[in-house]
């Protein structure tokens, strides 16, 4: 069984949440989103034109929109979903603005690759 695409899962939550024969429209869906999601990445996502790269608020504006869980949203646009805000210990309170950098630099490589491999995934 495959599991529903993010554009696959828009449109069938458009439909489901519009009136018999009429979807919602993409604009009322923004409205449900209350300033979480923009008009145009919901019309991107529901005419399969977007890049499928989603951000935290946009996951949360889609699933308010959509009546659905974030973690469907996640799922269905194949991205890992958050674990929590990263809280540091207190002991690497003592680093200093460049050695802040070099960790968040390679965070960011590791994320990198990460959405690299994804992308490899889909092209394959």
């Amino acid at each position: 069984m495959t599991t529903e695409t993010l554009h696959e899962l828009v449109a069938r939550r458009l439909g489901e949440l519009g009136t018999p024969g009429k979807p919602m429209s993409v604009r009322q869906a923004t409205e449900r989103a209350r300033g979480a999601v923009s008009y145009e990445i919901v019309r991107q996502i529901a005419n399969g034109t977007h890049s499928g790269n989603i951000t935290d608020r946009t996951a949360e504006g889609l699933a308010r929109a959509l009546d659905v869980s974030t973690d469907s949203i996640y799922k269905a646009a194949r991205v890992l979903r958050p674990v929590t805000r990263w809280a540091w210990p207190e002991r690497f309170d003592r680093l200093d603005a460049g050695q802040r950098r070099l960790v968040e630099d390679l965070a960011g490589a590791l994320l990198d690759a990460y959405d690299k491999g994804k992308r490899a995934a889909v092209d394959a």
